[in-house]
C-alpha cells in the first residue's frame, strides 16, 4: 500500500507527534509512506518515509489554503500506483479532493482537532471544518478519522456523518520512550503543551499556591509556548519551585516526566477540549504519573471504568478537590498508582493500537473506495 499523507502540521515546530507515530507505524508494517507538508527539504531525511516539501509563504489564516493549492499542483503532475491511498488533513481537504478524484486516489479525512483557535480565526475555520466533513457524509471521501468517540459524536451531531463512516484513532504513546524514573524528592506536578490562557493554564500556579497554604510543598513544571508564558515566567520569578520551560524534544520531555509525580490536565469543559484525546494524558500514564484535571469527557479514558490514579474534578472545585486529593497521597499510594498507570499505558495506550486501526481503514478504503 502506498500512503500519501497531506498534512498542515510540521516537524520543525514539534506539532507532529501523531504523524511521526502513525507514519512510522505504517512504514514498519511494510507500507510505502510519503509525507507532503511545508517542512524544509532534508528535515525528514532520517525518517522511514519519503518527503515532499511544499514551500509556503502566506499570512496566518491563509496558509492552509495556499498549501492545499500547491499540493493540488503537485498531485496533478505525478503518477500514482493503483494501491495508493491519501490521508488528508481537514484544513486542506476542500482544496485537494477534486484532484485526488481525477487521479482515482481514494482518500481519508484526518481530523486531529476541530478549530481550537479563539475569535475571528475560529469563526473562519468552523465552516471549513464542516464542509470537509460533509465530503465524508456525501461519500466523496472513503472515510474519516477522529480522535475519540466523543469527537465522532460531535461530528455526527453537527454534520450528520454516520458512525460507520468514521474511525476513532486516539492519541497513543511510545511506551519505550516514556518511562518511569527515579522520582524527585519534592512532590512534582507537571504540564506540557500549549501555554495558552484558554487552556486553563493560569489555574495551575494558583493550585500550587493553595497547596502551599495547606502546608504542602510542591514543585510545578510548565513546559511549552503560548500567550500565557510571559505571565507565568513573571510568576516564577516570585514563586519558589515554579519552573517555566521552553518546548522540548520528546526525548528531553520524557526524562522530565519520568521524575515527576502528577500530570495535570487543566483544559476547561468546552466543546473543543471535551472531545479531545490529549497526547499528554497518555504520556503521563506511560511515565507512571498520577493524573489530575478537570472532569469532562475529553480527559476521561474511553473505557467505562476510570482508573483510580486518574482524579478529575469539576471546574469550580478544581483547587479545593486538588488540595484534598494531594493531601491524601502517601508514598505508598504514589508508588502503587504509579505502577498501575504504567501498566495501563502498556496495555491500552501504545501507538501500535492506533496504527492497526489506521491501517485497517486504509486497506478497506482501497478495496472499496467511495468516490463519486
Amino acid at each position: 500500500m502506498n500512503v500519501l499523507w497531506f498534512t498542515t502540521r510540521n516537524r520543525v515546530d514539534l506539532c507532529s507527534t501523531t504523524l511521526d507515530a502513525l507514519g512510522k507505524g505504517l512504514a514498519a508494517k511494510g507500507h510505502n509512506v510519503t509525507v507532503i507538508n511545508s517542512d524544509r527539504i532534508g528535515t525528514h531525511a532520517q525518517l522511514p518515509w519519503n518527503h515532499v516539501s511544499i514551500n509556503v509563504n502566506a499570512m496566518r489564516g491563509r496558509k492552509a489554503r495556499v498549501l492545499g493549492l500547491k499540493m493540488r499542483d503537485w498531485v496533478s503532475h505525478e503518477q500514482f500506483d493503483p494501491s495508493t491511498i491519501a490521508i488528508v488533513d481537514w484544513r486542506i481537504a476542500n482544496v485537494l479532493y477534486r484532484t485526488l478524484q481525477q487521479n482515482s486516489i481514494p482518500w481519508i479525512l484526518m481530523d486531529r482537532s476541530p478549530p481550537a483557535d479563539r475569535g475571528v480565526l475560529a469563526r473562519l475555520q468552523w465552516p471549513v471544518w464542516k464542509k470537509a466533513w460533509k465530503l465524508v457524509k456525501n461519500k466523496v471521501a472513503a472515510s474519516g478519522c477522529a480522535v475519540s468517540h466523543a469527537h465522532m459524536d460531535l461530528i455526527h451531531s453537527k454534520v450528520g456523518v454516520e458512525m460507520d463512516d468514521m474511525t476513532s484513532i486516539p492519541a497513543g504513546v511510545d511506551v519505550s520512550l516514556f518511562h518511569c524514573g527515579e522520582r524527585n524528592d519534592v512532590l512534582t506536578m507537571v504540564y506540557h503543551g500549549r501555554l495558552d490562557k484558554h487552556r486553563g493554564i493560569l489555574s495551575l500556579p494558583i493550585l500550587q499556591q493553595k497547596l502551599a497554604h495547606n502546608g504542602l510543598h510542591t514543585k510545578l513544571i510548565l513546559i511549552g509556548e503560548g500567550d500565557a508564558k510571559l505571565g507565568l515566567q513573571r510568576m516564577a520569578e516570585r514563586q519558589g519551585d515554579l519552573h517555566v520551560i521552553d518546548t522540548l524534544p520528546q526525548e528531553q520531555l520524557a526524562e522530565i516526566l519520568a521524575c515527576a509525580h502528577i500530570g495535570l490536565l487543566p483544559m476547561p469543559h468546552t466543546k473543543v477540549w471535551s472531545i479531545a484525546s490529549p497526547l499528554k494524558r497518555s504520556e503521563y500514564a506511560a511515565s507512571g504519573l498520577l493524573i489530575y484535571g478537570i472532569d469532562h469527557r475529553g480527559h476521561r479514558f474511553e473505557q467505562q471504568n476510570q482508573p483510580d490514579w486518574l482524579q478529575l474534578a469539576r471546574q469550580e472545585d478544581f483547587h479545593a478537590e486538588g488540595c484534598a486529593w494531594v493531601r491524601s497521597l502517601t508514598p505508598e499510594t504514589l508508588s502503587i498508582n504509579s505502577a498501575k498507570a504504567r501498566t495501563y499505558a502498556e496495555e491500552h495506550l501504545d501507538w501500535e493500537l492506533s496504527v492497526d486501526a489506521l491501517e485497517k481503514v486504509c486497506l478497506v478504503s482501497i478495496d472499496d473506495p467511495r468516490i463519486d
